[in-house]
């Protein structure tokens, strides 16, 4: 019996990286209009916020049905397998759920859905901690423990560009984001129970990140079982900024630098940037 891994497209795990590493990636869906798109499979990233800069109207994102988690969970379960699926908060969508039910369908008790209470590269930590510690020989059970403990250990904080794809998706109140364009202000953003919270905020993107990077003092104890991780949505100048000015404050060694897709971008935005980094 073999542990295997299953992240939805949230993690920003490529297809063709999810192949290299014996990893199934389950996308979730984008629609514009009328069409709609696989997450990251018919979809780019720089596909995405071509269109998102050019539209009107905010595009819609919906989960995986279970049955696109159920084929997985059969094949699974027929190799006799363990399965640790790793998937977005589930207080920002419903694919938890989704898995669950696959669960249900399949029962076969060997699967294992981890609410992650994270997104983006948050997710991509907890799936690249979880193949390290298959390598070391921890059982399903075991990591999964790991993972429920590390879930709560992750510092995200985020500066977004600007407030107008948060209050168009209903994250923030209209008065917030008219009080922030007027000021141009940078709020930086954190994940607390799994949903987003205002942590701070900057005028201008560079007192933006100048605060950020205070914010994150305990950075030069984080875990090191796992790089410090910096994602961007579209543009990666104010994630270079970021990394450049973090690694030099904390005299970091191990980092790694990814591109944030379009369910998350949606609703952040272009021009955002993150840094994700596990705490002991």
């Amino acid at each position: 019996m073999s542990i295997k891994i299953l992240t939805d497209s949230t993690s920003d795990i490529s297809p063709a990286e999810g192949k290299a590493r014996d990893i199934t990636v389950i996308p979730l869906k984008i629609t514009f209009g009328d069409e709609t798109f696989y997450d990251n499979v018919n979809l780019s990233h720089a596909q995405f916020y071509d269109r998102l800069v050019n539209t009107v109207d905010l595009p819609t994102t919906s989960q995986p049905a279970p049955e696109e988690f159920l084929n997985v969970f059969e094949e699974t379960k027929k190799n006799g397998d363990s399965l640790i699926c790793i998937m977005l908060s589930g207080a920002l969508s419903g694919t938890v759920q989704s898995a669950l039910i696959a669960r249900d369908i399949c029962g076969y008790e060997h699967i294992y859905i981890v609410d992650s209470l994270q997104a983006v590269v948050g997710m991509r930590l907890l799936v690249d901690l979880t193949e390290r510690l298959i390598g070391e020989g921890l059982s399903a059970q075991e990591i999964v423990n790991e993972l429920e403990i590390a879930r709560t250990k992750i510092k995200l904080h985020t500066v977004v560009d600007t407030l107008t794809y948060l209050q168009k998706g209903g994250r923030l109140s209209s008065a917030v984001k008219i009080v922030g364009t007027l000021m141009k202000v940078k709020p930086i953003l954190t994940i607390k129970d799994g949903g987003l919270e205002v942590v701070g905020k900057g005028v201008g993107r560079k007192d933006a990140i100048s605060k950020t990077i205070k914010l994150m003092s305990d950075l030069p104890n984080a875990d090191p079982r796992v790089p410090v991780y910096f994602g961007y949505s579209q543009n990666e100048s104010a994630s270079e900024m970021l990394q450049s000015m973090t690694v030099a404050e904390y005299n970091l060694t191990n980092v790694e630098c990814h591109s944030v897709g379009g369910v998350i971008g949606t609703h952040i935005g272009p021009n955002a940037t993150a840094c994700v980094y596990l705490t002991k």
